[in-house]
């Protein structure tokens, strides 16, 4: 009888292997939001981090490891969304939809920072984490994953791109946060114009 069984959990484990997801539902690895029945694709604004009291940006750092102060130029994003709200997510080949992290930014001078950690150290608590939101997410199809967000409060957010702590040489990049801002119904003429006075170019 137990070679039976186990004949049988192998016969079931090679089914689930040979089961294939379906293709991604969009064509480039990125971020999405969802308007109506279509994915719109979400442009990330670049992160400089801020050590040792010194805004730089990663090529300068070096590999930063353990709290870092991510900062964005300009006060709200280019993106705004109403909740609640799903994410897709197309990863990069052998990326994990854990490696990235949900963030909430702060205002400061004209600005947008946050706090976090990087350089492979996922498990701080307290100050260092103090911007970072749990989230939940199901796989719709290879590399492809939906993050839903049914009750975010107004402000400022972000999906940080994982590598965000590199070594400084020439292949360095700099980190990479897929910004939206959540308000009320009704975006304000005002907020339109601070957007394209105040964010900085993609």
């Amino acid at each position: 009888m137990k070679i039976v069984a186990l004949c049988l959990l192998s016969a079931s484990f090679c089914c689930v292997a040979q089961e294939k997801l379906p293709p991604p539902p969009v064509d480039e690895v990125g971020v999405y939001y969802q308007q109506g029945n279509s994915w719109i694709e979400m442009m990330p604004e670049v992160v400089n981090w801020k050590t040792g009291g010194v805004v730089k940006s990663l090529a300068t750092v070096g590999v930063v490891k353990g709290d870092v102060n991510g900062r964005i130029n300009g006060p709200t994003s280019r993106t705004p969304l109403s909740a609640p709200i799903d994410l897709l997510v197309y990863c990069p080949e052998g990326t994990a939809i854990t490696e990235y992290q949900l963030i909430r930014t702060r205002p400061h001078s004209g600005s947008r920072e946050f706090r976090t950690v990087t350089g492979g150290v996922f498990h701080r608590t307290g100050g260092a984490m103090r911007d970072v939101l749990d989230f939940d997410s199901g796989r719709v199809a290879k590399r492809t994953y939906v993050i839903h967000l049914p009750a975010l409060a107004v402000g400022e957010y972000g999906l940080l791109s994982p590598g965000a702590a590199m070594a400084s040489s020439a292949s360095a990049q700099l980190g990479k946060l897929y910004t939206f801002t959540i308000g009320g119904a009704n975006i304000s003429e005002h907020k339109k114009k601070s957007w394209l006075s105040n964010s900085g170019p993609f």
